[in-house]
């Protein structure tokens, strides 16, 4: 598969040109980073411009070829990873229509971020089954039909969004969830960050394989590319409207910087040209098969994990329930044996993982967390209670945008009771919101925000 963009760049690098244009460091300084500043261009002759690519153009070419890898009828980069992708749905979604969005609790802030921008109106799916954490939502179809049928015909959502797989791997039946979305005729966006890798897999469960008619897909959290290398999908069996390259660029470009990384960018290209190959599928599928394997040997020595046919395979949740030690604290112990993981709250360890770990990084882990399960069993002088909590519905008093725009004032999180929530108040990763902007804080809520060690909030003056 050709590679445009990067082509572009190594050839524009060999003119060794004088460069009277962006950025400063004109391919050369500082000496760190020497290695990468010649191919750090701006948008000049012959680079293609992200925002209003030419059908000739090195990045339209080059999106072309993503959109044959993921088999879908439109494929737009972003640089400014899944949060650009997100925020170019939902305004997709919501233009010339009703700003209403039906969606799945467990949003990345990024959503309520753009439904404030866009001034979006977001009514929250709350299945019966009790949820435990802010990163999963177990939704159902029937949960969704639920919610979609209390609607008059006139009034319903303008798209249903749904986040999976989750922050813990949990993944929702996009195909069941799909069909009660077509029976209404509004379209399915879901924010597939976590997930890129899944349309490479024997058993393609890629969300647009599933019958999603958009989603994003972050390449930089699972596939070889640069951070904030992202995609946003769209679908053939999805309206024409949604299918304008230009339609879909010219939304992007309202929430985009102008200055897009070309490396970046180069990025995106050069992982076409891995994706496109048999040695990757190999070796994503032996990595899945290791994967498993590993995840028994795990719970052999000691650890829960999450492991369901409904988690995705490459990700990897340890669980502290049967613990004297938190996931913060496993989190630490494993970085003394050089063990670095993507995110630990009170309850878990979360590590992501992709064919670029191999043998020696499962074998270390492995090594790591049988001293530590010896450890613990020397040196057990507590028991941690994690203790269970569930999220219940709060009251909305205001939309997202107007308590975000409205004058504040920050007050201890035990004075907050009744108040209304002014900025979103989330934990970084995962980003999760646990409170919203417009909801009214109640014990449950209050009692959420403790537990994550946050004691201070913005409200409603």
């Amino acid at each position: 598969m050709k590679t445009p963009i990067y082509d572009f760049l190594n050839e524009y690098k060999s003119k060794n040109g004088i460069r009277f244009h962006m950025p400063g460091h004109k391919g050369k300084g500082p000496d760190e980073l020497s290695t990468v500043s010649p191919f750090d261009i701006t948008e000049i002759s012959g680079a293609d411009f992200l925002f209003s690519t030419s059908e000739n153009g090195i990045i339209c070419e080059s999106e072309k070829n993503a959109s044959h890898l993921f088999n879908s009828a439109l494929t737009i980069y972003s640089t400014e990873g899944s949060t650009l992708a997100i925020k170019t749905m939902l305004f997709l979604a919501v233009k010339g229509k009703r700003r209403k969005i039906l969606a799945a609790r467990n949003v990345h802030k990024s959503f309520i971020n753009a439904c404030a921008l866009i001034d979006i109106d977001v009514d929250w799916i709350f299945p019966y089954e009790e949820i435990s954490s802010v990163c999963t939502m177990k939704l159902s179809a029937d949960d969704l039909e639920n919610a979609l049928s209390f609607y008059k015909k006139n009034e319903l959502p303008s798209a249903v969004y749904i986040t999976t797989p989750d922050y813990l791997g949990n993944m929702l039946d996009i195909h069941s969830l799909s069909k009660v979305c077509k029976k209404y005729e509004i379209p399915l966006l879901v924010d597939n960050a976590h997930g890129a890798y899944l349309n490479f897999l024997s058993n393609n469960i890629h969300p647009l394989n599933l019958g999603a008619d958009m989603c994003c897909d972050s390449a930089h959290k699972t596939l070889s590319c640069l951070t904030g290398g992202a995609y946003l999908h769209i679908s053939k069996s999805t309206d024409d409207e949604f299918k304008s390259r230009a339609n879909v660029k010219e939304a992007m470009q309202i929430f985009a910087t102008t200055s897009p990384s070309y490396l970046i960018l180069a990025s995106l290209d050069l992982c076409n040209r891995l994706l496109n190959t048999e040695e990757f599928f190999n070796r994503l599928d032996k990595t899945c098969k290791k994967v498993k394997k590993l995840k028994g040997e795990i719970k052999s020595i000691g650890f829960d994990l999450i492991d369901s046919p409904h988690s995705e395979p490459l990700k990897l949740v340890l669980l502290t329930n049967n613990l004297d030690i938190d996931g913060n604290e496993l989190l630490y112990l494993l970085e003394e044996h050089n063990i670095y993981c993507e995110y630990a709250d009170i309850s878990a360890v979360v590590l992501m993982i992709s064919p670029e770990n191999n043998d020696d990084d499962f074998n270390a882990l492995l090594s790591a967390l049988k001293k530590i399960k010896d450890s613990l069993r020397e040196n057990s002088h507590s028991n941690i209670s994690n203790t269970d909590f569930s999220i219940a519905k709060p009251e909305k008093n205001m939309s997202i945008r107007n308590a975000l725009f409205s004058k504040y004032e920050t007050i201890p999180i035990e004075k907050a009771l009744g108040r209304i929530c002014t900025s979103s108040v989330s934990i970084c990763p995962p980003c999760i919101p646990l409170a919203v902007s417009g909801e009214v804080f109640d014990r449950n809520t209050i009692n959420l925000l403790k537990r994550y060690s946050i004691f201070s909030v913005n409200v409603v003056k």
